[in-house]
């Protein structure tokens, strides 16, 4: 900027300087070498000049043409000074206020949208001309018309930022599907939606998984939105110690949304886990599971031979020992789309009291147990006569070859880590029962 005016006020030029920084637009008018004017939103003269000289590294186009009048009545190298003494004065103030901007985002992307939303209206009560945080604010509210004036808001400050630009655009595309009069916004692109939808009407991704909603490509992906909805929620889940529930399921839900089954499993089942005893989750997470057992049985090319060896289990028993009620859950959800019957015990005296009531065809033993551990409880088993035919499958989240080798050595037909792939679970079960 320094050598721009030198060179401005020495071969006396008439031009007008555009520019630009951060998606913010203003302009400076020289006549004959002397600064005549400034311009940015809407402060002119002496003020506007001052802000522009604030701007750190602007892009600067030259147009050679100025016609204004006269507003200001002090040099450049004055209005230089004076910018640089105010600068020095309000850089603590600036630092700060990036500091509570950068938490606000922080609690928005986490969503915990009142307090985000309480440190952006602070931060707006000393700043009102900080775009970021007009759009960020803009994500909090519920109200249609008040997203709008605070976007309105955001693109007036800089009406070249990109990412307002196109938040403005989308914003008009899906603001015409709205009937409610509060909305929430889509996770994955920021989409003003109706609040109860379960579907995104600007980029088309699914909110959540429903019974309708899981036939075979009926999920549509944005890559783009996916994109950068995996690398923010990525971020929210490294900065809280992976301890973010809805993070952790709007991860889910975006490798639901590309079919990755394999992975939305595995973040489904840590939501799970975060969620303690909200039954949504665990619904979610069963509805998916129920689905994929599904499509193992429908899919002609996958599993034709798990078919033909009667997957669809004709009524036989699994007892299932395990003591965490949510896989318990999926493992039952899982069986019973195929029929299979099943009973449930949470520990190893409670299956043996199972088992001394009635035989079932195959065991699905989770290894850690309260009270007794599987592979104690495998033993009693397979020293008694009438049950020591009985396959046993361990189930663990432990994954290495001794503890394998153990169960093999005590007599289990088979060893599954969890979380495992349904797919995975039923081979075992046809094979062994």
């Amino acid at each position: 900027m320094d050598s721009m005016v030198t060179m401005i006020e020495m071969n006396q030029e008439t031009w007008s300087l555009k520019l630009r920084s951060e998606g913010r637009v203003g302009y400076l008018y020289f006549t004959n070498g002397e600064i005549v004017d400034a311009a940015v939103r809407e402060l002119k003269g002496h003020a506007a000049a001052l802000e522009l000289i604030a701007w750190e590294t602007p892009e600067i186009e030259i147009i050679k043409f100025c016609n204004k009048p006269r507003r200001i009545h002090t040099s450049m190298m004055q209005l230089l000074l004076e910018g640089k003494r105010m600068n020095d004065e309000t850089k603590e103030a600036r630092d700060k206020e990036r500091k509570i901007f950068e938490e606000a985002v922080a609690h928005v992307e986490g969503f915990r949208l009142k307090r985000g939303q309480q440190l952006l209206v602070a931060l707006l009560n000393r700043n009102k001309n900080l775009a970021g945080a007009w759009l960020w604010y803009s994500r909090t509210i519920g109200s249609l018309k008040s997203i709008e004036g605070a976007i309105d808001r955001a693109q007036f400050l800089a009406p070249e930022d990109g990412v307002i630009v196109a938040e403005k655009e989308r914003f008009k595309r899906a603001a015409s599907a709205v009937t409610d009069e509060r909305v929430k916004r889509c996770p994955f692109c920021w989409a003003p939606l109706n609040m109860k939808a379960i579907q995104c009407t600007d980029c088309g991704l699914q909110l959540l998984i429903t019974r309708t909603c899981l036939a075979p490509g009926n999920h549509p992906c944005n890559s783009d939105v996916i994109d950068a909805s995996v690398k923010r929620f990525s971020q929210v889940l490294e900065r809280e110690a992976h301890r973010n529930l809805y993070a952790s399921y709007y991860m889910a839900m975006s490798h639901f949304n590309i079919k990755d089954t394999d992975r939305t499993l595995e973040l489904l089942n840590d939501t799970v886990a975060l969620a303690g005893d909200q039954p949504f989750f665990s619904d979610q997470l069963k509805l998916f599971l129920t689905w994929m057992a599904a499509q193992q049985v429908s899919d002609e090319s996958g599993m034709e031979s798990v078919r033909q060896a009667g997957v669809a289990g004709d009524g036989k028993t699994i007892l299932v020992v395990e003591d965490s009620a949510t896989t318990r859950k999926v493992i039952g959800a899982t069986l019973n789309i195929n029929g299979y019957r099943i009973i449930e015990a949470v520990d190893g005296l409670e299956a043996l009291s199972k088992l001394s009531e009635e035989t079932p065809d195959l065991i699905l033993l989770d290894i850690i147990l309260p009270k007794m551990n599987g592979y104690e409880i495998l033993s009693i088993i397979k020293n008694k006569r009438d049950l020591k035919n009985i396959p046993v499958i361990m189930l663990t989240s432990r994954d290495g070859f001794m503890s394998r080798m153990k169960g093999k050595i005590a007599g289990s037909a088979a060893y599954l880590t969890k979380p495992f792939n349904p797919d995975a679970l039923l081979q075992a079960i046809v094979k062994h029962i």
